[in-house]
């Protein structure tokens, strides 16, 4: 595999898909606006970009894995970004999460290039990024995809479920349930809790009726050892709620449910806990109740 990549945003999720495209013989040219974080990368091989345009110059395929919507659209339009450079041709994969208005500009300043766009956010673990087997939620035309599933199967699966603009709805449906779904555990957490009753018996019969759910299998064991390191940082997923509210604002689709856990989420950030893990939204309501939420192993320990 000689094809060039060029690869832009090596954070949390960014760093172990773009090691796994050098460990499967790409070609890999690496930009990160903290440019240590590129550099980490590049110790196994690929070379370090001065500029996303420098990136992209030459390529073939440019992922982009970006926090927000300005973060993209100053990848792609800002006075060193990759509309200077790319070529016709190429294919840009995008798995940042950010608004199908963000999309849908993107794809258009790509197309006056000559260039094509796949709008491809992720979901998955940051381990799962290390070890190539994130989910890749597709839109875009049959045609582009097939010109990088190879590149895509090295980091992960497809579901590919429409046009353009496509995948990021998706997305942030995803996100919505999440964090939704979290949001309950927690609630229902705190009032057993507070009722008195042990955190791991209800947290076992939560995950043996219906309640139960994949995130709170994987964030449930997270809150009760207190273990907030951030797989997926408080802040993107409030920036996430914001990004699904402006969606269904745009299409008069309402979202009560959406818009409280949004106003947690905010309550969360003004605390001083966005760089935790997004199931740190229980210590907000930890501090209402005056309890932890925690494993009576933990305390033991």
């Amino acid at each position: 595999m000689s094809r060039r990549i060029g690869f832009i945003g090596t954070g949390l999720m960014g760093r172990g898909m773009a090691r796994n495209l050098i460990q499967k013989g790409y070609t890999v040219k690496i930009w990160n606006r903290t440019r240590e974080k590129a550099h980490e990368v590049a110790t196994i091989g690929g070379e370090v970009a001065e500029w996303p345009a420098d990136a992209a110059a030459g390529a073939e395929v440019v992922v982009m894995m970006l926090a927000d919507p300005n973060a993209v659209l100053d990848v792609v339009e800002g006075p060193k970004g990759i509309l200077h450079s790319i070529a016709s041709g190429t294919v840009v994969i995008d798995s940042s999460t950010i608004s199908p208005l963000t999309t849908k500009r993107v794809a258009e300043a790509l197309r006056a290039k000559g260039a094509d766009l796949l709008d491809a956010p992720v979901f998955g673990s940051k381990h799962d990024a290390e070890k190539g087997e994130l989910g890749f939620i597709l839109g875009g035309e049959q045609a582009t995809l097939d010109k990088v599933k190879d590149v895509l199967h090295s980091m992960g699966k497809v579901f590919h479920v429409g046009t353009s603009g496509m995948g990021t709805f998706a997305k942030l449906v995803v996100n919505h349930v999440i964090a939704v779904t979290l949001e309950a555990m927690n609630e229902g957490m705190a009032l057993a809790v507070k009722a008195g009753l042990d955190a791991d018996v209800m947290m076992n019969i939560i995950q043996s009726s219906r309640a139960r759910s994949g995130i709170i299998e994987m964030k449930g064991p997270q809150v009760l050892k207190g273990d907030f390191t951030p797989f997926f940082p408080l802040r993107l997923m409030s920036k996430d709620m914001g990004l699904v509210l402006d969606a269904a604002h745009s299409m008069n689709v309402p979202m009560p449910l959406t818009a409280i856990v949004r106003e947690i989420y905010s309550n969360c950030l003004a605390e001083g806990l966005g760089e935790e893990d997004f199931c740190a939204t229980i210590k907000w309501l930890e501090k209402a109740i005056k309890k932890e939420v925690r494993s009576a192993k933990k305390n033991q320990s």
